[in-house]
């Protein structure tokens, strides 16, 4: 299969304006997403605002799509929103014995910037952006963890069954028989 890396040459791009905005389409499937994710064929629509800053470059990517994911308690495949705008700051790399400060834990360090791999950015950005815990509904009720059907299509008594079997005073059945 054909993946497709889009790279961006930032030096070039800014060279005659200290900022551009580009709409790029990349296809979902190209992002090498982890397998909770579920890419379809098609193109994810992207917004991005380059802006030249004196250490390095400011990119501000926006990103308004739904992705298929399974959720975490029922495991269905479910349309994720993912609705952001984020202002990433990436410096260029620092010298090895160069003291931090502060301000440069907030930002990235740019190894080539004349070979910016946008799919890395954008999976990034994509995964950065995803909940912790992934559901279809707020109340999703998830598994039983008995017989393993899906507790938001069906109900079942396996439970109660559980904690009489488990209970302290099951034993007490056994002296009614």
């Amino acid at each position: 299969m054909f993946k497709l890396t889009i790279y961006l040459n930032l030096k070039e791009e800014l060279k005659r304006e200290p900022f551009k905005e580009i709409d790029l389409k990349i296809p979902l499937k190209d992002l090498d997403l982890p397998e909770n994710y579920y890419p379809e064929d098609k193109d994810l629509d992207i917004k991005l605002h380059l802006l030249k800053d004196k250490d390095g470059y400011v990119i501000t990517i926006t990103l308004n799509t739904t992705i298929n994911m399974s959720c975490d308690r029922c495991l269905t495949v479910f349309p994720q929103k993912f609705d952001f705008t984020e202002s990433i700051v990436f410096t260029k790399n620092l010298d090895k014995h160069q003291e931090l400060t502060e301000e440069d834990l907030y930002s990235e360090y740019l190894e080539d910037e004349e070979k910016f791999n946008l799919n890395e950015f954008v999976r990034e950005e994509i995964i950065v952006n995803t909940p912790m815990k992934v559901l279809c509904s707020e109340d999703c009720k998830g598994l039983c963890p008995y017989c393993g059907i899906n507790k938001n299509e069906e109900s079942c008594d396996c439970e109660i069954k559980m904690r009489r079997k488990e209970s302290p005073f099951a034993k007490l059945q056994k002296l009614l028989k």
